[in-house]
């Protein structure tokens, strides 16, 4: 018998489309099919408006995509602790990145912030996308390549923003229910 890890629980295997993850939280995906100026695009699921994205949001649902290293166990459950506003002023500051990265980056952690408030002030539900793979050291400043998701999954559980500090940004996501521990065979 060996004792695992309860988070590999929580570690993706496979890799399905971000478009359809979006689609099973309950986020309309049709504005997918279509460029801003209204065109069709011929692979909706590999739209950049949209595929590129770490949050989705609508009247009552949020969705945020979450990395799997960053998890960590409090009292039971799994959190996140993230500061998308923090994010934000390193993403700036990475100059050896260039502008149109840095740019999207900003806004994108801008989003996050945003979307995470949001759920914290309203007590939204948040579905997590839990994203495995080679996530990008800002402070490497030889790698200018992204981050990229080798493996995501849709987590059945709902998660909830349970701190959110309004001054510094400091959030903590916790996943509802708590998984099980103990001797695995």
């Amino acid at each position: 018998m060996t004792t695992l890890d309860p988070l590999e629980k929580l570690r993706p295997s496979a890799k399905p489309r971000m478009m359809d993850l979006v689609q099973q939280a309950g986020i309309d995906v049709a504005p997918w099919a279509f460029r801003a100026d209204g065109k069709p695009v011929k692979a909706p699921a590999a739209n950049p408006a949209y595929c590129y994205e770490w949050c989705f949001v609508d009247n009552d649902r949020v969705v945020v995509s979450l990395w799997f290293e960053l998890m960590s166990l409090a009292d039971g459950r799994v959190v996140q602790r993230v500061n998308m506003r923090d994010l934000r002023r390193r993403v700036e500051r990475a100059k050896h990145l260039d502008a149109g990265t840095r740019t999207a980056n900003v806004r994108r952690a801008v989003a996050v912030d945003s979307a995470v408030f949001r759920a914290f002030r309203e007590s939204l539900p948040v579905r997590a996308i839990v994203c495995d793979g080679d996530r990008r050291d800002l402070d490497d400043v030889a790698r200018r390549d992204p981050s990229k998701v080798e493996r995501r999954l849709l987590d059945d559980s709902p998660w909830h923003v349970t701190a959110y500090d309004i001054p510094s940004g400091d959030t903590v996501i916790a996943r509802d229910q708590p998984l099980l521990t103990g001797v695995q065979s």
